[in-house]
């Protein structure tokens, strides 16, 4: 079964920055952020969570991204 995400037109107005982003990045409202969207405390934890991730220099950038990047690969995602 599926969650169905929520209206992008309807998103609570603290969610609008990250829905601006996701179009930014993506062209569209990716649907992990409208599924998110249905908790935004936990969506707004979560859009936090990444730059905490690259603002820390415990692990190189360079692997980083090839660890994301294989994380990725490894689950079939499709961007």
């Amino acid at each position: 079964m599926r969650i169905k995400g929520i209206d992008p037109e309807t998103a609570p107005a603290n969610l609008k920055l990250i829905f601006d982003g996701s179009i930014r990045r993506f062209g569209r409202v990716i649907t992990p952020n409208l599924v998110m969207a249905h908790r935004p405390e936990i969506m707004l934890a979560v859009a936090n969570l990444g730059p905490a991730i690259a603002a820390s220099g415990v692990v190189e950038g360079r692997l980083k991204t090839m660890a994301s990047l294989r994380a990725a690969q490894m689950i079939g995602c499709p961007f």
